[in-house]
């Protein structure tokens, strides 16, 4: 009987992982490109600096909240996409209330903490569709032409960072340089990768949620091997999921990291500025 709760264990853990372990790991990222540029804005700008991303990614950031909320039943009681007038530094919020006795409900907590994520995802991908539809193009077919097999391996891993590599050859292309809508999408998509990130509230409100899928599916895994049934099927669906999912998310994080250079140049010019009035 050990063995096999290890056993069950051992594929929960992998399982949870593939589902969310990732988006979880990017949130992290993204939260540190995104406090370190906020707060070089701000020290160079002030706090206007921060709104000059928050206008467009702070209501994306909290639409996330909200949508998780009405998809897993939870009552919305105050919600503020964007507050310009915060004396502590919030610059959105959705405030929300669930039955605890609901399992649906606090696994919907995981959900509505990494929804943010989803948002902004989501965001991203239709910035792409309608306004550089051409990069999108090459980005899916390149895509899927590497994700064509049933093995989870380094292959799987390279096509993912090509298919991104791809992508950013195509949207900073030439021709793209001089188009109008290439621009728009660079402006929409700094703002939103700016505040695509997990904050300690979000990763906070999410413990729940996941420890009580992660219980969820140790017992779905365990009836499963009771009953002789594999899932290796669903692990290569997940994987596969994930390889969409981290593709657009190493987008994210490349724009995000963007802004924290030009938020790097900005603090650094106006450092040099001050100098010399002193």
């Amino acid at each position: 009987m050990s063995e096999i709760l290890l056993s069950v264990l051992k594929i929960s853990i992998i399982e949870i992982f593939y589902l969310t372990g990732l988006i979880l790991i990017a949130g992290l990222i993204l939260g540190v490109f995104e406090r370190t540029s906020n707060n070089l804005m701000q020290r160079s700008l002030g706090r206007k600096g921060i709104f000059i991303t928050a206008w467009l990614g702070t209501p994306i950031h909290e639409i996330g909240h909200a949508v998780m909320c009405v998809i897993f039943n939870h009552n919305i009681t105050r919600i503020k996409l964007l507050n310009t007038k915060s004396e502590n530094g919030v610059l959105g919020y959705v405030e929300h209330s669930y039955n605890p006795s609901s399992l649906y409900q606090r696994i919907g907590n995981l959900f509505i903490g990494l929804g943010p994520i989803f948002s902004g995802i989501g965001a991203l991908i239709a910035g792409m569709y309608f306004v550089v539809p051409s990069s999108f193009k090459v980005f899916k077919s390149y895509l899927l032409a590497g994700i064509n097999n049933d093995k989870i391996d380094m292959n799987l891993a390279g096509s993912i960072f090509r298919a991104s590599g791809v992508l950013v050859k195509s949207i900073f292309s030439t021709n793209n340089l001089t188009s109008i809508n290439f621009w728009i999408f660079i402006i929409v998509a700094i703002c939103i990768s700016s505040h695509i990130a997990l904050s300690r509230a979000d990763i906070s409100g999410a413990k729940d949620g996941f420890i009580v899928l992660f219980v969820l599916i140790f017992i779905i895994n365990f009836l499963l091997r009771y009953f002789s049934i594999s899932t290796s099927h669903f692990i290569i669906q997940l994987g596969r999921y994930n390889a969409h999912l981290i593709a657009v998310l190493l987008i994210a994080i490349i724009f995000s990291g963007f802004t924290l250079a030009v938020s790097f140049i900005v603090y650094v010019s106006f450092s040099v500025k001050n100098r010399r009035y002193i």
